[in-house]
């Protein structure tokens, strides 16, 4: 799958990048392509002909735009339908980010895709103008979404996001005032780009999506949460919204509902995963009778598939594409939703290169990926003996590589796990034509 991702060096566009690294992607930045030129964006989207165009370039600047709609609204409004309306003629399917600012705010409950928008400042209705893009593209996609925050953008003079500067702020000074009643959602631009590819790869109907991480928090919420998890010791003060009058109205709740895609995980557990990647978790020592172990992943993919002869004589069966991907690709993104950041991939020894080709070391992921070889296959209890030094004293969760689940996310059920022992297996009426799951009568 051929795919153009404009705007590849902001926060977004740099997760995006790696989410796609397995298809042939293109990275056009601001010096790359200027999307408010119309002849450049047709000219250059007819020569390259993608598959698919994700569009993450934005103009952000909330108060700015209030004093000076005019680079919002070509920016967000004529950019995007330049760039659908190219989409059009290529064929190709068009990915475009929305806001939660197009909502007015006095909803209780949160809004859903299909709840009427109602900006209430300049840049709100610029974002609403991006919406405009349906009239032009048939394939075309519009992800609503709050609150980013992430790795800054490579761009010169690029703005942190909220989180980094808290860390800054709270290192700085003694005490903070924030404000305490405009919610959303903080989103984690790492399970953004994920939940974009859900999008791309997955049979959806064109339309408005929203994507969140779970959970709604107002701005002294946020950053009580990051001080917590960095064991940064600061008075923060709730205050309200007019404590910092600013040129652009804010709206108070525009928690945005997802009723179209597979749930994200909380932003907390985001926030933790960031603050992780940057080396900013608390250091401080956890009182406990016992330190929680590290879940570590193990694929087996070292079966010789003779059900699938004459395909399996000539490549292992996890490496038959399913849809645009090898099969293994699909257990090895079920694992890393889960948060796994070290992964043992079991395989025979003939394809041991090809696995390697494919998968790489995993860096590209911000994984780890180690290989051992199985001469022959002796079913499921010899892959925790091949990985016995692999897993130490970690707990692991082991999955087939020909595994492919639709119905069922395993990341809560894998990320609460503490100790003994957790099987899934799916009750079938023809039990005879699989592996079956059998205990002793101590469940051991």
């Amino acid at each position: 799958m051929k795919i153009l991702i404009v705007g590849s060096q902001g926060m977004l566009g740099q997760e995006l990048a790696k989410v796609f690294a397995q298809e042939e992607v293109t990275l056009w930045d601001k010096n790359d392509l200027d999307i408010t030129n119309r002849e450049m964006v047709y000219e250059k989207i007819e020569a390259l002909r993608p598959d698919v165009i994700i569009n993450s370039a934005a103009y952000n600047n909330v108060d700015a735009c209030e004093e000076n709609a005019e680079p919002a609204m070509r920016i967000n409004g004529d950019g995007p339908i330049f760039l659908a309306r190219a989409a059009e003629q290529v064929g190709a399917k068009f990915i475009q980010y929305g806001s939660d600012y197009v909502f007015d705010g006095t909803s209780k409950e949160g809004y859903t895709e299909d709840d009427l928008p109602r900006p209430i400042s300049k840049y709100g209705e610029s974002k609403l103008a991006t919406e405009n893009v349906f009239a032009h593209c048939t394939r075309c996609y519009v992800i609503r979404t709050s609150r980013l925050f992430g790795r800054p953008a490579l761009s010169e003079g690029a703005k942190k996001s909220f989180v980094d500067v808290m860390i800054k702020l709270g290192r700085e000074k003694e005490s903070l005032d924030l404000v305490d009643e405009e919610w959303g959602n903080p989103t984690y631009v790492v399970d953004l780009a994920k939940q974009t590819k859900v999008l791309v790869d997955g049979f959806y109907p064109s339309g408005i999506y929203h994507a969140t991480n779970e959970g709604a928090c107002t701005w002294y919420g946020f950053a009580t949460e990051i001080f917590k998890q960095t064991g940064i010791n600061i008075k923060t003060n709730p205050v309200p919204t007019s404590k910092f009058p600013r040129p652009a109205r804010r709206p108070m709740f525009s928690s945005l509902v997802n009723t179209k895609l597979p749930r994200m995980r909380s932003w907390q557990e985001a926030l933790k995963d960031y603050l992780t990647s940057i080396n900013e978790i608390s250091r401080q020592p956890v009182i406990s009778t016992s330190m929680k172990k590290e879940m570590k992943g193990i694929i087996l993919a070292g079966g010789k598939g003779t059900r699938l002869h004459p395909l399996t004589k000539i490549t292992s069966k996890q490496l038959l594409p399913v849809y645009n991907k090898a099969m293994v690709m699909y257990p090895l993104e079920s694992l890393m939703r889960a948060g796994i950041k070290e992964i043992l991939v079991i395989v025979a020894p003939e394809y041991a290169g090809d696995y390697l080709r494919l998968l790489g070391s995993g860096k590209e992921w911000g994984i780890k990926l180690t290989y051992e070889i199985q001469d022959e296959p002796k079913g499921l209890p010899e892959a925790f003996i091949i990985g016995e030094n692999f897993i130490g004293q970690d707990n692991v969760t082991m999955i087939l590589g020909d595994n492919i689940f639709f119905d069922h996310d395993f990341t809560n059920d894998i990320q609460s796990f503490e100790k003994g022992g957790r099987i899934f297996a799916l009750e079938v009426p023809d039990p005879e034509r699989f592996g079956v799951v059998e205990f002793e009568g101590t469940k051991e």
